[in-house]
């Protein structure tokens, strides 16, 4: 049993730095980093948790940096038709209708409509730094 749980933490430990992006350059080197995005005309790298260095596009191979990923939802076909109908009446009606081909999804239960102000918690006294304003200015009027 020991043998069996070493053997998972030793694997578990050695595939960790497989799940870090990778950064191609076009001079041919490789860069290991937590995370990598683009911003405004650049290439970000987050190489470690205090590292962040930016890049040109012109220097970064970014076919290679960033693989085109499908997603199963686009393959299937029966979900992408509910989600450009739903787009297209934001109202809520779109979300009563059933796709017409392929899964059926579960209906969502409806909320309720809140508005911002009751979104805010309100207490009797009107909270702490309320209380203590007024207090002052009693204590300034005496």
């Amino acid at each position: 049993m020991k043998r069996i749980l070493c053997a998972v933490l030793m694997s578990a430990v050695l595939a960790t730095p497989a799940f870090a992006a990778k950064v191609y350059l076009k001079d041919g080197g490789v860069i290991q980093a937590k995370r990598v995005w683009r911003a405004d005309g650049k290439v970000y790298v987050l190489a470690t948790r205090h590292t962040l260095t930016s890049f040109e596009k012109s220097e970064v191979d970014l076919k290679r940096t960033f693989v085109k990923r499908h997603r199963a939802a686009k393959r299937t076909g029966a979900v992408a038709p509910q989600a450009q109908t739903a787009a297209a009446a934001p109202d809520g009606a779109a979300a009563d209708r059933k796709p017409t081909a392929g899964i059926s999804l579960p209906s969502l239960p409806k909320l309720p409509e809140r508005s911002p102000d009751s979104l805010v918690p309100s207490s009797g006294s009107g909270g702490a730094i309320k209380q203590q304003k007024k207090d002052m200015a009693e204590k300034l009027a005496e």
